[in-house]
């Protein structure tokens, strides 16, 4: 009986041990570099970023949006999401949420890590549209 105990639970161990090593595996280069370089959470930035307008995606373009994870589970935290021109390398941070629910743009700052191994993309349609619609 021990032993058939012993081996389930070195076999929970196991997959206890690679399904964390894979989430840290699945980690979105983009997002992981900016998140560092500039102490993105559900606070806000560590290290300030310019507050600027939303970019101009209506021509469409080589433009990609990924959405920051938020493991914080904290519900009145900023959530992110990043809008990176590829071919410029630069990126903007759309900050929404809060206690008292903001819309605010940053950026565009210089892409470190562009790479989107990973990232749970979204539509670039509509990055701007609540600029243009309020």
């Amino acid at each position: 009986m021990n032993t058939r105990l012993e081996i389930t639970m070195k076999h929970l161990v196991l997959a206890t041990a690679i399904g964390l090593s894979s989430v840290q595996a699945l980690a979105c280069p983009l997002s992981d570099s900016l998140a560092k370089r500039y102490g993105i959470s559900f606070s806000g930035f560590s290290t300030a970023v310019p507050e600027s307008a939303a970019p101009d995606t209506a021509h469409g373009g080589s433009f990609v949006r990924v959405r920051m994870p938020d493991a914080s589970n904290v519900l009145d935290g900023f959530h992110h999401t990043i809008v990176m021109d590829r071919s410029t390398k630069k990126a903007w941070i759309l900050r929404t949420g809060g206690f008292v629910g903001v819309y605010q743009w940053f950026g565009p700052v210089d892409v470190i890590d562009p790479s989107l191994d990973n990232c749970r993309l979204e539509p670039t349609d509509g990055a701007n549209r609540a600029a243009r619609h309020g």
